[in-house]
């Protein structure tokens, strides 16, 4: 399985930003995305974040941001929610964040700084050089990482599973934030 950290932030997105530049990375892409999540599922309780990921259809708009165009027209999303909805679908979550995605110019991951609207400031990190390590090894190399940048997460700190805050309306977290 690999692993995803999403750490919930306390400190503003210009805090972040400069912690990271300072620390040699560069902002590459920024932009603004509007999800929409549509499922047949009537009920996710005890769902884990990518159960209920699974569960769903996503319709993504993004742009507005840096190297990217305005997020544009949405006829075209419009009609793939008529569609969706005739299918039997209903809309569970409808989530608009701001992504900052900072990087080295010798990575291909980026470390993505996500504002989200009713979730708050996180910080998302997945390398894949830690995925043939146990789930549990990959999560605190990752955690490590991110502390090499300025961050400073404890091992024993749990990440902040989005589609699962939204649901039960309260913070919920987990070890991997793609599991």
């Amino acid at each position: 399985m690999v692993v995803e950290v999403g750490m919930l932030l306390d400190k503003s997105l210009i805090y972040y930003h400069d912690m990271l530049t300072k620390n040699g990375l560069t902002l590459t892409f920024a932009c603004i995305t509007h999800d929409l999540y549509y499922t047949k599922v009537s009920n996710f309780e005890g769902f884990s974040e990518k159960e209920i990921k699974d569960s769903c259809i996503r319709l993504r708009l993004s742009g507005g941001g840096i190297n990217t165009p305005p997020l544009g027209d949405n006829a075209k999303r419009r009609e793939e929610e008529q569609e969706l909805i005739k299918q039997g679908y209903k809309k569970v979550f409808d989530t608009i964040k701001i992504d900052f995605q900072y990087k080295k110019p010798e990575w291909r991951e980026y470390i993505q700084l996500q504002d989200i609207k009713d979730v708050g400031l996180l910080v998302y990190w997945a390398n894949n050089k830690f995925n043939d390590l146990l789930e549990e090894e990959q999560r605190i190399a990752l955690l490590d990482e991110l502390n090499s940048y300025g961050f400073s997460f404890k091992h024993s700190d749990l990440g902040l599973d989005k589609l699962r805050t939204l649901y039960y309306g309260k913070n919920m977290f987990s070890k991997n934030q793609n599991a």
